[in-house]
């Protein structure tokens, strides 16, 4: 154990997927393929419905127009807010075992599904906890740019402002929006991790992550903002054949798209749907993993860095002492990485020699 760079962080991210492969990929399955497939599918056909409800309103006598109005406008709430709610809650909570898996990794560890459920035990309604915390969050920082958007458009209208001040206006709003979303995003990474590492509550692991990230905001946010523009475009480039192929494949079905048009979708729409999102989705699944893990590592560096956490997991595998390596821990002020070494301890092969002479080499990732 050592401060981790970027490659450490990427190869031991891509180690713990390939050596626990299955029961990871389970828990992403269930969290974040089932669910995005289900969303996917009832936003597809939840369209379509809504769409035919829009035009009876419209075409129909005026006696049943409020209602068919008010069913449309909960149909599009549930569309809109309640589908990506689900699958935001799924995907935020899948850090938390990739995150467990991650730390019985460090450990030599290999848990099972059943071994992850019972390590997150009392930890699981923090995790759930904290992801209606962001999203609540981000209602209100939401409602604040709406509010300060409205009253800027008001500010310009009455003061006579042409056309492109609306927009310079507009863009610079957004961008400061954005600016202290990604900002709070980058300052509270670790939040979920540290729940699952070291059992604390929601909001006493937020402030952890403050401080976790204190000193290191542009190298976690780098190097979050890479990895998941990398994975982002990996799925991009797989989605495009898998598309195409499921466009093919639903012609082949439903050339002419005509079958169950009563019911509003054909067998070509529903099979070029249904096998779109399977492809697509189990690749998203893969790089889900990888990101909650890559997070996971970066939250154990900075550990690290500032908790002496690599002295704690070798006394635990020497001695077993203290029980729980990542349970928390004061900080431990050290030198700056790169630099003169720790008081107390020597990076493997540092200072030694084999018989023959010569260092002793660099033992692999475990």
């Amino acid at each position: 154990m050592r401060p981790l760079g970027l490659g450490d962080v990427l190869s031991g991210a891509f180690t713990v997927f390939r050596r626990n492969a299955r029961v990871l990929l389970l828990w992403s399955v269930l969290l974040s393929g089932v669910l995005g497939l289900l969303s996917t599918l009832a936003g597809a056909f939840g369209q379509r419905a809504l769409q035919s409800r829009m035009f009876s309103a419209v075409d129909g006598d005026t006696n049943g127009q409020e209602s068919i109005i008010a069913g449309s406008v909960t149909l599009w709430l549930l569309l809109s807010i309640g589908l990506p709610f689900l699958a935001y809650l799924g995907r935020g909570f899948l850090v938390a075992p990739v995150a467990a898996d991650t730390g019985q990794r460090i450990l030599g560890r290999r848990a099972t599904f059943r071994g992850l459920w019972a390590l997150l035990a009392g930890r699981r309604w923090s995790v759930v906890a904290w992801i209606l915390l962001q999203l609540a969050a981000g209602a209100v920082i939401g409602t604040v740019f709406v509010v300060v958007m409205i009253a800027a458009v008001a500010g310009l209208s009455g003061s006579g402002t042409r056309f492109g001040a609306f927009l310079l206006a507009f863009f610079l709003l957004g961008l400061g929006f954005t600016v202290v979303l990604v900002w709070l995003g980058t300052k509270f990474a670790f939040t979920v991790p540290t729940i699952a590492l070291e059992g604390r509550p929601v909001f006493q692991a937020a402030a952890q992550s403050w401080r976790l990230t204190r000193g290191a905001f542009w190298r976690t946010f780098g190097i979050i903002l890479l990895v998941h523009v990398v994975f982002a475009f990996a799925v991009s480039i797989a989605s495009v054949p898998l598309t195409i192929g499921a466009t093919l494949v639903g012609g082949t079905f439903d050339p002419l798209g005509q079958t169950g048009v009563a019911s509003g979708a054909g067998v070509g729409g529903i099979v070029a749907i249904v096998v779109g999102s399977l492809l697509g989705i189990a690749v998203q699944c893969i790089t889900d993993v990888l990101s909650a893990s890559v997070v996971t590592f970066l939250a154990i560096d900075r550990r690290i860095r500032t908790e002496a956490l690599d002295q704690r997991i070798a006394s635990h595998l020497e001695t077993g002492q203290p029980g729980d390596p990542f349970a928390p821990a004061p900080r431990v002020d050290r030198p700056t990485w790169p630099g003169q070494p720790w008081p107390g301890q020597a990076w493997p092969g540092q200072g030694q020699t084999w018989p023959g002479g010569g260092p002793v080499p660099q033992q692999p990732w475990p």
